[in-house]
C-alpha cells in the first residue's frame, strides 16, 4: 500500500476528552476540512447537539466514523447517516446490549480497551458489525493485559475490523491522548498490518494543525513498515 493510500485512509477528530471541542470545530471550520472523525465520549446529549450545530456550519461533509457514547440514541444515529454521511460507529464492550436492536448495529464496531475495560468475551462480537482496533490500547494490553491482548488479536482473525483508533504510546504508561513528540507513533510500526482498517481515526486531544502533520508522519512509516 502506498503512502498516498494510507494518507487517505486517515482521519483528523474533534474529541470531547482530552480536547476543546469547541476550539477544534473553529479550526476545522478555519482550514476549510470536508472530513473529519469525532468522538462524542465525554458530552451528554444536550451538548452532542451543538456540537453537531457548529459542524454543519463548517465546510464538513462527511464525518465517516463517529465514536458514540451508550446514551447515543436510534434517531441521533440516523442523523449522521443523514447529514454527515457517517459510516462506521464504535463503543466499549459494555454498551453491546444498549445498540443490538439498531438499525445501524452492522455499523457499529467494539473498541478494544485495558484496565479491566476489555473484551471479555469475543463471541459478544457477533451481535454488532465487529472490532474496532485502538491500537495503542493495542500495544499497552500486550505488556500490562497479555490475555486482552491475546484474544484482542484473536479477534482480529475472526471479525472484520472495522475501524482504527490511534492515540499515544510512550513505554508502559496510560494513553494520553496527546502527542508531544513524532516518535510517540512509532509503536504502530510493529502493529501487523491485518490489524489496520479502511477508517484510521486519530482519539487525540492535539490542535487540528498538528494532527493534520501527525497523518503525514503516520503515512510514511506505515508505508515503510509495510513494504
Amino acid at each position: 500500500m502506498t503512502e498516498k493510500e494510507i494518507f487517505n485512509r486517515i482521519y483528523p477528530s474533534v474529541v470531547t476528552v482530552a480536547g476543546d471541542w469547541r476550539k477544534m470545530v473553529a479550526e476545522v471550520k478555519e482550514l476549510g476540512l470536508k472530513e473529519i472523525s469525532l468522538f462524542v465520549t465525554g458530552v451528554e446529549y444536550a451538548e452532542r447537539q451543538e456540537i453537531y450545530a457548529a459542524l454543519k456550519k463548517t465546510s464538513v461533509k462527511k464525518i465517516p466514523h463517529v465514536h458514540l457514547r451508550n446514551d447515543t440514541k436510534e434517531e441521533e444515529i440516523d442523523f449522521l447517516v443523514k447529514n454527515f454521511k457517517s459510516h462506521v460507529f464504535t463503543l466499549h464492550y459494555a454498551f453491546i446490549n444498549d445498540f443490538v436492536n439498531s438499525k445501524h448495529k452492522n455499523q457499529i464496531f467494539v473498541e478494544n480497551n485495558n484496565y479491566g475495560h476489555g473484551i471479555e468475551d469475543i463471541n459478544e462480537l457477533k451481535k454488532l458489525g465487529g472490532l474496532c482496533v485502538d491500537l495503542s490500547h493495542l500495544v499497552l494490553s500486550e505488556t500490562i493485559e497479555p490475555q486482552n491482548y491475546s484474544d484482542t488479536m484473536t479477534a482480529v482473525d475472526q471479525y472484520l475490523v472495522g475501524c482504527n483508533h490511534i492515540s499515544d504510546q510512550v513505554g508502559d504508561r496510560k494513553n494520553l491522548h496527546y502527542v508531544k513528540n513524532l516518535s510517540d507513533l512509532d509503536y504502530l510500526k510493529s502493529i501487523p498490518q491485518k490489524c489496520f482498517s479502511q477508517y484510521i481515526n486519530l482519539e487525540l486531544g492535539n490542535p487540528i494543525k498538528e494532527q493534520l502533520e501527525l497523518k503525514k508522519y503516520i503515512a510514511k512509516i506505515l508505508a515503510k513498515a509495510w513494504r
